[in-house]
């Protein structure tokens, strides 16, 4: 395909001097990189770091964009624009940082790169659509994980001084103990999706990915899961029709519940006095809960004209922005390397140990039938063998 042909305006030396300068200092002081190169002699007092992170915005702000980044994660916009202007300040090269809304998000990226009209060089998606970003031709084959999204559980520390072992010890717990005034019940998790239901089945559910189609296979054991799923349902009062990852959290949060499954994207919304981390537990003595997972990629798109710099930022975004990531995003780092509290080193670890969902272009349709029968199972509808 064609491609239209970009002018990129140039400075004068002096203004790159100019700009260059105070994007050093801005960057020397805002960041350890552990990079000598960054660092300046100029004063580093608040003001004067204050004053250079201003020059180095304006001068980002009025640069010509070289490069086209998209992304649909609302949570993200603080940080991704924080990245441009952090590779600004150590390139010189001006990043347009954009937000598309993530309804037919890579139809949105196929359409403007087919008419060759204003398309990303660079784009955020989940590991899912990866093939389905394949098939579209808007991905190369490399493909740089920022962060990711897995269930953790959470409990109250006044209940459960160490983590549960299995979801059996917590019914048992209710059984042999009061449970106190407002408390509404031993666990919860968001039913309604089946997203949080997988961990109860999905040891017993093999995933067979060829030629970008999914197939799925169950094990001999997979009714058995089933039941101990359907059971639940009888002790465990939650309405399907009620219940969302929100009022999960807030439950926790007001000590309505005394463990949760939530979303490691929730751990900075978790404001319970006394709780604790961790990662999933057994459903029973001998059959675990099996962890599912995706991640957050940064993939080139294969037809833009500055693929090396796309991957140059990619790689940028991906090693050296992870501190912040938490704390701007909710986000947690798929870096080995990045600081993390217990809490996100609890989601690491369950994430390291859980399967990712699957990239093929029609598990969209697995995931749906899945929900649709773990949702009817719940409100008492029939196994599979009934």
């Amino acid at each position: 395909m064609k491609k239209k042909t970009k002018e990129i305006i140039e400075t004068t030396t002096l203004a790159v001097g100019v700009i260059l300068l105070s994007a050093t200092a801005f960057y020397s002081s805002s960041k350890e990189t552990g990079k000598t190169e960054l660092k300046t002699e100029l004063k580093t007092d608040g003001k004067e770091q204050t004053a250079s992170g201003r020059e180095t915005k304006e001068a980002y702000e009025a640069a010509q964009k070289e490069l086209s980044f998209w992304y649909g994660d609302a949570d993200c916009k603080d940080y991704f624009e924080q990245c441009a202007l952090d590779y600004y300040a150590k390139t010189g090269t001006a990043v347009d940082v954009r937000y598309v809304d993530e309804t037919s998000y890579l139809e949105q990226i196929y359409d403007a790169t087919m008419a060759e009209e204003d398309y990303p060089d660079l784009y955020l998606t989940w590991n899912d659509a990866k093939d389905k970003a394949y098939l579209y031709g808007v991905a190369t084959e490399d493909e740089y994980p920022v962060f990711f999204d897995t269930l953790v559980m959470v409990y109250q520390k006044e209940n459960f001084p160490e983590a549960p072992e299995s979801i059996s010890e917590i019914l048992d717990y209710g059984q042999n103990n009061l449970l106190g005034e407002g408390v509404g019940n031993l666990l919860e998790w968001n039913v309604a999706d089946g997203f949080y239901d997988y961990p109860f089945v999905g040891g017993e559910v093999e995933w067979n990915e060829t030629d970008y189609a999914l197939s799925t296979t169950y094990g001999g054991k997979y009714n058995d899961e089933l039941t101990f799923y359907k059971n639940l349902s009888e002790t465990v009062g939650i309405d399907t029709d009620e219940i969302s990852r929100e009022q999960v959290v807030e439950n926790f949060n007001q000590g309505a519940s005394l463990c949760a499954i939530i979303d490691s994207d929730d751990l900075n919304k978790i404001t319970a006095e006394n709780y604790g981390v961790c990662v999933l537990p057994m459903l029973d003595d001998t059959t675990p809960m099996q962890g599912i997972a995706r991640t957050g990629i940064l993939l080139v798109n294969e037809f833009s004209e500055k693929k090396d710099m796309a991957a140059d930022f990619a790689a940028f975004i991906e090693k050296e922005e992870v501190d912040v990531l938490h704390a701007m995003t909710g986000h947690i780092s798929t870096d080995e390397g990045a600081n993390r509290d217990e809490a996100e080193q609890a989601a690491f670890i369950q994430y390291q140990n859980s399967r990712l969902v699957p990239d093929a272009a029609n598990a969209g349709e697995f995931w749906s039938e899945f929900t649709r029968q773990m949702k009817m199972l719940w409100n008492g509808g029939s196994l599979p063998q009934e």
